[in-house]
């Protein structure tokens, strides 16, 4: 009966027929044939059927119907039977039926909770589902992008790695032939500065001397061009490492040892991220000094740390530098001599991120400024 019905109304429309058809056929069944009790059970059944009507207040309406139909069978069977001794008994059982249709009440309002709730359930599951393959659909077409992707990286880092290693190769050879390009210069410098110099000897015109001397310094010139381009390729041609600052500048000085001037260094501990050239810089660093400070005695080397940076000083009590030249002696060429000592220092240090800059006062002697950012430098316990 639960199905029938193409809606909700033509179904309330069957069940109350059938509630009242029911209702009619056991007043018929009582006035006939009194069952007592056993007869009054079925009266529950129309109640329960009350379970399937949208009406909210359905069992309660349904209880009082039972009630008239019990009261008027009473009624009937007095009259046709002259025998009301179960009136006691359908009071009762009235009171069963409003206990019953309570209890229906109850049970249509967990039943409509529980169908509303299955719907809901119903719902989600349908709406879990649906995403579910939608992200099935995502996952994969993220899947295949990123495999495509995959496959294009690889193919470009075998590119690349190819590329890499002709680089590589390429480098090797341009190496190879710039060592044998400044060997072999190299060798015909000294081969024409041996031959200036006797040539020198034999020389009796003071004008022929005067060239010979100037072939002679442009044949050094060439040579100190050679050293640099020597010392510039290696720059960078080593990954950069800690270095303690002390061993350096020990290790600097030492080749250009001079009675005349002290090098003192206080920098025990400290130690820096630079490139493996770093011992060039405080070399030319020296070998400035001792050539141009005239009358200079000592050389210092010290540090502080300036916020988070570290700063190492290098200072001399020779006769410094001009204002006017502090800017320009750091550029390629300039200065007295090849012009290229502190140039390639400071491309020494800019590899890490570390600057220089000359600070002095002309008269007072010199005083260069090495700026190590946070980082690349530390102290440690001696």
């Amino acid at each position: 009966m639960i199905g029938t019905g193409k809606n909700l109304k033509e179904r309330d429309t069957l069940i109350q027929l059938a509630i009242i058809f029911l209702c009619l056929g056991i007043i018929i069944i009582d006035v006939f044939l009194p069952l007592g009790f056993v007869l009054w059970i079925l009266y529950l059944v129309p109640l329960l059927l009350s379970v399937w009507l949208t009406g909210r207040y359905a069992p309660f309406i349904i209880a009082w119907l039972i009630t008239g139909v019990i009261l008027v069978s009473s009624l009937i069977s007095v009259t046709l039977r002259q025998d009301p001794s179960d009136l006691p008994d359908r009071a009762v059982f009235i009171l069963m039926i409003a206990i019953v249709a309570l209890l229906v009440y109850e049970i249509r309002a967990n039943y409509a909770l529980l169908e509303a709730e299955v719907v809901e359930r119903r719902k989600a599951q349908e709406s879990l589902l649906e995403f579910t393959h939608s992200l099935e659909v995502r996952i994969a077409d993220r899947t295949r992008e990123i495999s495509e992707i995959n496959h294009d990286l690889t193919e470009d880092i075998k590119k690349r790695r190819k590329v890499e290693a002709a680089l590589e190769t390429a480098n090797q050879k341009l190496s190879l032939l710039s060592q044998i390009t400044r060997h072999d210069i190299s060798n015909r410098v000294f081969v024409l500065l041996a031959e200036l110099d006797l040539a020198k000897d034999l020389a009796k015109d003071p004008r022929l001397t005067e060239s010979l001397l100037q072939l002679e310094r442009t044949s050094m010139a060439i040579q100190d061009q050679i050293a640099f381009t020597k010392d510039y390729q290696e720059i960078g041609a080593q990954a950069p490492a800690w270095y303690p600052i002390t061993l350096l500048i020990s290790s600097a000085a030492d080749p250009l040892y001079s009675p005349e001037v002290n090098v003192s260094v206080h920098c025990d501990g400290v130690e820096i991220f630079a490139d493996a050239m770093i011992s060039k810089v405080f070399y030319n660093l020296i070998n400035n000094a001792l050539r141009h400070g005239e009358h200079l005695t000592r050389i210092t080397f010290s540090y502080q740390v300036s916020g988070t940076d570290l700063v190492i000083f290098c200072e001399d009590n020779g006769i410094g530098i001009e204002f006017k030249d502090k800017n320009n002696i750091f550029r390629k060429g300039f200065g007295k001599d090849s012009g290229l000592g502190l140039f390639l220092s400071r491309e020494i240090l800019s590899i890490t991120g570390i600057t220089i800059t000359e600070t002095g006062e002309r008269g007072k002697g010199s005083r260069f400024e090495i700026h190590v950012p946070d980082g690349d430098w530390r102290v440690t316990e001696s």
